[in-house]
């Protein structure tokens, strides 16, 4: 059964998540919300509303991936560094393939909040890293659950491992693929960068995958912003260090997208038009970087080298966006072109990167 914005209400009355009543009055509107997978959003006048998401494409590795995102909001319930960090489970389809969740009230990704406000405001940065580091530290009595740990893979990021097969995942990307390809080989400098990291991946923490200003929804409370992690579907055992590279990664794809990259000017007359510049991000990048290794206990000279590993996954992400924002493009734009340059100069010199790029 697909759902769609008539029979919805149906379904979750059947299910005990809607008041036969709530429809009879006209008290529920259904706002259709799909890209990737069929997403709606269920406003409820005077009640909590709910976001529903179906797997559009009924294949094993989308199947697989939203009950893995189903299993950890459930186990982590019981682990309040974790369940503090997650939209609240009402209820998994299995057969269906279908999540239910409590809706954030009034909540936008952060994304969207910078598009907004062309700010981003230290403490939001602060508490992410906070909350971030928390959850890398605890969320360890994850790792042997006997429900969660069969759904984890396991896998090292497919642009970490470019020399061992990840040039086929590329050729995936529609035409640009092939670009792709050829410019990793061209700069083997690059690859090697790249698989380096992959070679030395650690397998000690359950991450979220995908960390990225998209996945993280803000939302007004009585005192202050308060925020979730969403899209848990890539969660893993892997290394804490990518999810930490996805949060900076978000930050230098801001300034980047700000630049007039297109306008034909050279590099270094655009860099300085970004309309989001690096300095005015800082101050929540270096609260960011400061809370989450206070959490961690990162102290001293393990905390500069962790800074600088954390700064090369930043650009390997960085790239593999890149690459995904390109799959339906005949051709690489100036302003993915750009990109990968950013990414390229970031993981051969982290050390540069981290003066430059944080002013640290």
């Amino acid at each position: 059964m697909y759902l769609n914005a008539a029979n919805l209400p149906h379904y979750l009355v059947g299910h005990g998540l809607l008041a036969a009543a709530e429809l009879v009055g006209g008290d529920v509107v259904v706002l259709d919300q799909s890209r990737r997978n069929r997403n709606f959003v269920v406003l409820r006048r005077g009640q909590p509303g709910l976001f529903v998401k179906q797997m559009r494409p009924m294949q094993d590795d989308a199947i697989l991936t939203l009950r893995r995102e189903a299993v950890c909001y459930d186990r982590a319930r019981a682990v309040p560094a974790l369940s503090c960090l997650m939209p609240t489970l009402l209820r998994y389809d299995e057969a269906r393939h279908t999540l239910v969740l409590g809706l954030l009230p009034d909540a936008e990704s952060l994304y969207m909040y910078h598009q907004r406000h062309k700010r981003l405001p230290p403490g939001v940065g602060r508490e992410l890293g906070k909350a971030l580091g928390l959850y890398h530290t605890q969320a360890g009595v994850l790792l042997d659950d006997p429900v969660l740990r069969p759904l984890l893979p396991r896998q090292v990021p497919v642009i970490l491992t470019l020399e061992r097969g990840g040039h086929d995942a590329l050729a995936r990307f529609g035409r640009v693929g092939p670009a792709l390809s050829a410019l990793f080989v061209q700069h083997g400098d690059f690859q090697r960068h790249l698989d380096r990291l992959g070679a030395d991946w650690r397998f000690d923490c359950l991450i979220h995958g995908d960390m990225k200003w998209d996945n993280v929804l803000l939302f007004p409370t009585a005192e202050q912003m308060d925020f979730r992690v969403v899209d848990w579907e890539l969660a893993d055992i892997g290394d804490a260090g990518w999810d930490v590279g996805g949060v900076l990664q978000s930050f230098l794809s801001a300034w980047i997208q700000s630049m007039p990259i297109a306008s034909g000017l050279p590099p270094v007359a655009y860099v300085g038009m970004a309309t989001r510049p690096l300095h005015a991000m800082r101050p929540a990048m270096r609260e960011f970087w400061d809370t989450y290794t206070a959490a961690r206990e990162f102290h001293g000279a393990r905390r500069d080298a962790e800074l600088e590993r954390c700064m090369r996954f930043a650009a390997a992400k960085l790239a593999w966006s890149t690459a995904e924002q390109c799959a339906q493009s005949p051709a690489l734009d100036p302003v993915a072109r750009a990109a990968l340059q950013v990414s390229l100069n970031v993981v051969a010199d982290p050390a540069r990167a981290v003066r430059e790029l944080l002013g640290v």
